[in-house]
């Protein structure tokens, strides 16, 4: 599991990915972990002032909505797009087939004027 992360961030070639190897690849878990202390240390630092700060308090409850809204908007406007693209391609693809025998059936069971009729009675 953590090679399949690894290649996947590896590929993705964020931020993050690249400061972790500031000390080269042997020693980037012990970046992350680092990375991982500070963000910790950080928001734990937070929650003290914006408890107490009713100021503090709005602006990150705005924050976190506002977040929410821009995430779900992406969501929305980026990726649901794409996916319903993909189902119609899908579909299209699945059909196609099932067209083609409707095509040939029609071309067999009505033959055009140039062949001969079957005269069966």
């Amino acid at each position: 599991m953590c090679r399949e992360l690894s290649k996947k961030a590896e590929k993705a070639n964020n931020k993050l990915w690249q400061l972790s190897g500031l000390l080269g690849d042997q020693n980037r878990i012990w970046m992350y972990i680092l990375f991982q202390a500070i963000f910790t240390v950080a928001t734990m630092a937070l929650t003290v002032p914006i408890f107490l700060s009713y100021r503090l308090h709005v602006i990150f409850q705005i924050l976190k909505i506002s977040a929410a809204v821009w995430n779900g908007g992406s969501f929305l406007l980026e990726v649901m797009p794409r996916q319903v693209i993909q189902k119609e391609k899908k579909k299209k693809a699945e059909m196609q087939p099932i067209e083609e025998q409707i095509l040939h059936h029609e071309a067999v069971s009505h033959p055009t004027e140039n062949e001969p009729k079957s005269t069966e009675t």
